[in-house]
C-alpha cells in the first residue's frame, strides 16, 4: 500500500484556483484505497470531499504544486504521469473489477 503523487503539473485554472496541478493517488483498490488515499489527503489538509473519481480506479486527489512537495515531503512516491500512472490504474481495476 503506496500513495503515489504524479508528475503532471500542468498549469491550469480549476474553478477560481489557477495553479499548477498533478494528482495524488493510491496503488490499493477499492474502499482499502480510498481509506488509505483521504487520510494521507486529510494530513495534507485536503477535504476529503474534494477526492474526484470517487469509487473508481482513476479515484484521485488534483493538488497544486506546493501540495505536491509536502506530500513528497511526508512520504508519497512520485510516479510518471501517463503511462506510470495507467499502469497502476490497470491493475487496481484487474484487482477489483467491480470497482470501475
Amino acid at each position: 500500500m503506496t500513495i503515489y503523487v504524479d508528475d503532471m503539473q500542468l498549469s491550469a485554472r480549476v474553478g477560481p484556483v489557477e495553479g499548477v496541478w498533478s494528482h495524488l493517488l493510491s496503488d490499493l483498490p477499492g474502499e482499502a484505497g480510498q481509506r488509505e488515499l483521504v487520510a494521507f489527503a486529510e494530513r495534507l489538509g485536503m477535504e476529503a470531499r474534494w477526492i474526484q473519481n470517487e469509487g473508481t480506479a482513476t479515484e484521485h486527489f488534483d493538488l497544486r504544486e506546493p501540495m505536491r512537495q509536502r506530500a513528497l515531503e511526508l512520504g508519497a512516491t512520485p510516479i510518471t504521469y501517463g503511462r506510470a500512472v495507467a499502469a497502476l490504474t490497470r491493475a487496481k481495476r484487474a484487482a477489483n473489477p467491480a470497482g470501475g
